[in-house]
């Protein structure tokens, strides 16, 4: 018994033409070239990332340099604020430096919430 194969050889010859490239006058050159272009584009944003998070870091150095001789100021000023005290349990923290301690705690909570704002965030 012969199988008849004449309705799949008039679907492959129908279909033969398909495979042949589409003309379409320089279209999918102009969009690989349009890409490319776009993919070049995209390489300055990547510097400037670098550049902030470099301006950020030297900033961040040159405030540490500036801001170092007044410590002593900043550490008076911060043990003339005057908290309402708090029981601590198992005598964990000494009772006179408590309010101090709390406020360099928060200071501190403070300055690492603004600084990892700028430098993780990618809207400054």
């Amino acid at each position: 018994m012969m199988v008849d194969n004449t309705e799949n050889n008039e679907f492959r010859e129908l279909l033969s033409a398909y495979t042949a490239p589409i003309e379409d006058d320089g279209f999918a050159a102009q969009v690989l070239l349009q890409a490319e272009q776009q993919t070049q584009a995209d390489r300055p944003v990547q510097n400037a990332t670098m550049i902030k998070n470099l301006m950020l870091g030297s900033a961040a150095v040159l405030a540490t340099l500036f801001a170092a001789p007044h410590l002593a100021k900043v550490k008076t000023l911060i043990a003339s604020i005057h908290l309402p005290e708090f029981s601590a349990p198992a005598n964990v923290l000494d009772t006179s430096s408590t309010s101090s301690m709390m406020v360099l705690a928060m200071l501190a909570v403070l300055m690492i919430g603004i600084g990892s704002s700028f430098v993780f965030g990618k809207d400054v």
